[in-house]
């Protein structure tokens, strides 16, 4: 063998290793679906959970102070937490990067990112929408999210703690176009066990638009 040939080898299974590498670093996105673009839900997914929360002593006490006072909830401060905005059937438009993925949310106007080469904070302070994380198992997304302020997941009452972990895990239906969006709730103060909710979105041509708000003070000083 000539060392032409004996150089050609090395570069080959260079390129191959290196391909690998790539392969198995996290955040690389070659052969990864991609979830680029805006979405639109299928459906209005606060109406239709057909789940039925396992709250906890302390979840089922919160719930019930909600029925006594709905006025309460913070939405009628225009404050939003995350799974509330995640699950409403408003747009949101997603860029994947190779680091991280960007979403933008109609609702509230909130922008979020979740980060693949970095784990989350170990002490945070809670934020409307906490703090996010970014993996793959295999062809699924997979985001998880603390460090939430304590609210209502969604407009019926649904209450939920500042220790709340969630999981979304996004897969792509085989037609390219549409996606499934398993959230998966997990707040050991207000549920028995974690819980999830599934929701269909399909890519659209409509753009973000800008969410207005109204705050309304007087509500629930009464």
């Amino acid at each position: 063998m000539t060392s032409a040939n004996l150089a050609a080898g090395k570069w080959v299974k260079s390129a191959i290793l290196a391909a690998m590498l790539l392969w198995f670093t996290p955040g690389y996105a070659a052969e990864r679906p991609d979830f680029s673009g805006t979405w639109e839900m299928e459906g209005w997914s606060a109406e239709e959970w057909d789940v039925e929360p396992p709250y906890s002593e302390a979840g089922l006490a919160a719930f019930r102070a909600w029925q006594a006072d709905p006025l309460s909830d913070p939405a009628h401060q225009c404050l939003f937490s995350l799974v509330r905005i995640t699950t409403a059937p408003m747009l949101h438009e997603i860029v994947q990067d190779d680091d991280r993925i960007l979403m933008v949310y109609e609702y509230d106007h909130q922008v979020r990112r979740a980060y693949l080469d970095r784990d989350l904070p170990e002490d945070s302070y809670p934020t409307l929408m906490g703090y996010s994380k970014a993996t793959w198992e295999g062809d699924t997304l997979v985001i998880e999210a603390q460090g939430i302020k304590a609210g209502y997941l969604r407009p019926q009452g649904v209450p939920h703690s500042d220790q709340l972990r969630v999981v979304e895990k996004r897969t792509m239906l085989e037609d390219g176009a549409t996606l499934a969006l398993e959230t998966i709730i997990d707040d050991p103060l207000y549920f028995t066990q974690p819980w999830s909710v599934t929701t269909q979105w399909k890519k659209t041509d409509f753009e973000v638009m800008d969410y207005d708000c109204i705050p309304r003070p007087h509500l629930g000083d009464e």
